[in-house]
């Protein structure tokens, strides 16, 4: 498995039914073309933001339509780019009970979630379709562009899902396909005759008949992002408050901010300082400083990871990073593989707040936090747990020397001087929009740059097949994220005008203000739901609804923002069924039941330093008031 493949998240109905048959030329050819079109935007939306970077500092001015390419760009990446990450398994879906049904079942209950998809992409097509019909003499200020052009990328992506769904579907056999989708084409024809009947009466049920639908797609394996479509979808037709046409403009609007378009291109830095050698280089240097002390290649692995995480926002990019160079060295210090996942999962927790943070990022997109503010704040909780790791492997380690090998100081200050131009980026990067230099995307932009020109120039190991792969990898993998924005942001704002934070505020309210139970009721909804749905759509979900509660209970809204990201991450990356817990059991080649017995010491330590940031405040705010910043 190679680096670039590892990082691929495995879910999806393609999961299993990869194996039925082989994919077709033409869907093969498709998906392609649109790799191309996907890697032109992701390559132009580059150009054009760090062209504004130079030209800022260079002559003090801007290029004015920067804003506007980048925009399309990033509607290019969330739809075609999300269409793409389809067939290649990297949507995240729910696989706890397809895993658990007979063996016999699961071909018919996969085509059935393809066929599902193939619905939502029917319907986001014709949603899409009218919004292009109302947009056809609207155009940009700076270009004139045609507004129909932002409107062209998610049609066609809808067009693509609906192809390689049904061409999924079908490589299973046809008596399977056809009759998964007559089991589904017999449900939609009895909801149809039932709102036929008592349509009317659902609408003060809408909210309930959301999280059912939403659920239940879930539990069949579709992947997130389209069960969060179809709610959404589902709320608006029930309830019937508002047409159904407000969905691609709320989708829209979920990628439109200005923060977003930092989400590709660190992404896109993290996998290139992968491939281009630094972060093995900066494991090297870590390695000679650390692995004498107690435990110390379990403690290299927490040190490598919190600056690992400085470099990459992508934490499933962080595992495999040091998986792939550490798995050998841990093996030959006598450790188990299953014990090596268990920290690695446990570190992945811990640096959630580690900017740059994709999670942290979106959080500050959907939200009214200050992106700068929360890379600040987020640096000493994780530093917190790192320190509450690094104890527990200490403690567990007594009967365990650090390595027998030794390092001279020449070879340490080579090592340092080899692995300097790493460990500077993670400065560059939170240096850069702490300081106000330039903004989260212009410094994101910046590391791309920065990364290219050390893995090209300085350590020569990056070649051009490699920056390929890693151009198309981060292509489908940013779409994969931006589409699961772009639906939660609709599902959240659906939500949000059924009253559900009123309703929250009413709930919360037999707490009798005590901001204590709400903390631990938060931490525990968002633990359960980044284990459910994965990290980032429980925050999408809940962080527009959760915050504005914050002021009835005397929470500082940057502490709890910190508290969200990294309860997302604690659910994210835990045993049973925490999706990234599973991927990072996948890259270290062991099972998740060897692992889980590793792992509970390490979720008891953590649950240990989460509270600590939920409840001591000054771990998340004396940076920022020592900044100025909050």
């Amino acid at each position: 498995m190679s680096e670039s493949d590892s990082v691929a998240v495995p879910a999806g109905p393609g999961e299993i039914i990869g194996h039925a048959g082989r994919r077709s030329g033409l869907s093969r050819a498709l998906e392609r073309g649109a790799e191309f079109v996907v890697v032109i935007a992701l390559v132009g939306e580059l150009v054009a933001m760090f062209g504004n970077v130079v030209l800022r500092a260079a002559f003090n001015s801007s290029l004015l339509w920067s804003l506007e390419v980048s925009e399309l760009a990033l509607v290019v990446m969330t739809f075609i780019g999300g269409a793409i990450a389809y067939p290649r398994d990297q949507h995240i879906s729910l696989q706890v009970v397809i895993q658990r049904v007979p063996p016999a079942w699961r071909p018919a209950l996969d085509a059935l979630a393809c066929w599902q998809v193939f619905a939502v992409a029917l319907l986001g097509g014709r949603l899409f379709w009218q919004m292009m019909l109302s947009r056809w003499d609207q155009q940009t200020p700076y270009l004139g562009l045609g507004e129909i052009w932002f409107a062209i990328p998610m049609i066609a992506g809808m067009a693509l899902l609906a192809f390689f769904s049904l061409e999924r579907a079908f490589r299973q056999s046809a008596r399977v396909a056809l009759g998964s989708g007559l089991v589904l084409a017999a449900v939609v024809a009895v909801v149809v005759a039932i709102w036929w009947t008592i349509g009317l009466q659902l609408r003060d049920h809408a909210v309930g008949i959301t999280f059912l639908v939403f659920i239940v797609q879930c539990l069949l394996g579709v992947p997130i992002g389209f069960a969060l479509l179809l709610g959404s979808a589902t709320y608006l037709a029930v309830s019937q408050t508002v047409p159904l046409s407000v969905i691609p403009t709320n989708m829209q609007n979920g990628i439109s901010s200005f923060v977003m378009l930092a989400i590709p291109f660190f992404i896109l830095a993290g996998y290139l300082m992968t491939e281009g050698g630094l972060s093995r280089r900066l494991m090297d240097f870590i390695i000679m400083l650390v692995s004498r002390f107690r435990g110390g290649m379990m403690q290299v692995i927490v040190v490598t990871m919190y600056i690992m995480s400085g470099i990459s926002g992508s934490k499933l990019a962080d595992v495999a990073a040091v998986a792939n160079t550490m798995n050998r060295v841990m093996a030959g210090e006598g450790y188990e593989l299953s014990e090596t996942a268990a920290v690695l999962s446990a570190c992945a927790v811990m640096g959630e707040t580690v900017p740059p943070s994709i999670a942290m990022l979106v959080l500050a997109s959907v939200t009214t936090l200050s992106i700068g503010a929360m890379f600040v704040a987020g640096l000493l909780p994780a530093a917190v747990m790192a320190a509450c790791l690094m104890a527990l492997i200490w403690f567990r380690s007594r009967g365990r020397k650090g390595s027998a090998q030794r390092y001279s100081p020449v070879e340490k200050l080579r090592a340092g001087l080899i692995a300097l131009p790493a460990l500077v980026a993670p400065v560059i990067l939170v240096g850069g929009i702490v300081t106000g230099i330039a903004t989260p995307t212009e410094v994101s932009s910046t590391a791309v740059v920065y990364a290219l020109v050390l893995s090209v120039i300085f350590y020569r190991s990056l070649g051009l097949r490699q920056f390929l792969r890693v151009v198309s990898h981060t292509a489908s993998q940013a779409g994969m994220v931006l589409f699961i924005t772009a639906t939660a942001t609709a599902f959240s704002w659906s939500l949000t005008i059924a009253r559900m934070p009123q309703r929250i505020v009413e709930l919360f309210g037999m707490l009798h203000g005590s901001g204590s139970l709400f903390m631990l009721a938060t931490i525990v909804t968002l633990v359960a739901m980044g284990a459910l749905l994965e990290g980032l759509p429980a925050l999408l979900i809940f962080g527009p609804l959760l915050l504005p509660v914050t002021a009835a209970f005397g929470i500082p809204p940057l502490q709890y923002g910190i508290v969200l990201v990294i309860a997302m991450g604690f659910g994210a990356f835990s045993p049973p069924i925490g999706v990234g817990f599973f991927v990072t059991c996948a890259i270290c080649g062991t099972t998740a039941e060897e692992v889980t017995r590793h792992m509970l010491p390490y979720l008891v330590i953590l649950a240990i330093g989460l509270l600590l940031v939920a409840f001591v405040p000054w771990f998340s705010l004396v940076l920022p008031q020592l900044l100025h910043m909050a």
